[in-house]
């Protein structure tokens, strides 16, 4: 005798149980909220006058040697800015036209030597329009993928 059953119903049975086993857990009430979302960065975000400096760190293959200045500069104003960035013994100048965002990724900004080794801080002074601050700059390695073209070789 031969059988009635149709053999597409046993997989659209399968894939509905499937899919509601994927589905199960995902329950829109344990959505991260609007206010609990924001990047994450390794640098740190620093405003000097009204120039806002983000992800900010540097990148270097060991304490004495070459370190590169790595996260964005923005220059909101109408005006051209100066921002200057110092350690104990660097100073580097940066020049912002009005309304520019500057990427340290694109263009590469170095201090001679780093003061502090991967994985510690190291305290940079950022200067612009007659104010100053003092940042707490994480200082990195070619640990993480991403940063690695970005080390300056050993000397």
């Amino acid at each position: 005798m031969a059988s009635s059953r149709n053999p597409i119903r046993p997989i659209a049975a399968f894939s509905a149980l499937l899919l509601s086993v994927v589905l199960a857990g995902c329950d829109p009430v344990d959505e991260i909220q609007p206010e609990e979302r924001r990047a994450v960065n390794l640098g740190l975000n620093v405003d000097v006058a009204e120039i806002e400096l983000g992800n900010f760190l540097i990148v270097t293959p060991g304490a004495g040697e070459t370190a590169r200045l790595m996260g964005s500069l923005l220059n909101p104003t109408e005006s051209e800015v100066e921002v200057t960035f110092s350690d104990s013994d660097d100073e580097v100048t940066v020049t912002l036209l009005p309304g520019q965002q500057y990427a340290f990724q694109e263009n590469a900004t170095f201090f001679e030597t780093a003061d502090e080794p991967p994985g510690a801080r190291t305290q940079i002074e950022v200067s612009a329009d007659g104010d100053s601050t003092v940042a707490d700059v994480p200082v990195r390695d070619g640990s993480l993928d991403w940063l690695e073209p970005y080390i300056p070789p050993a000397e």
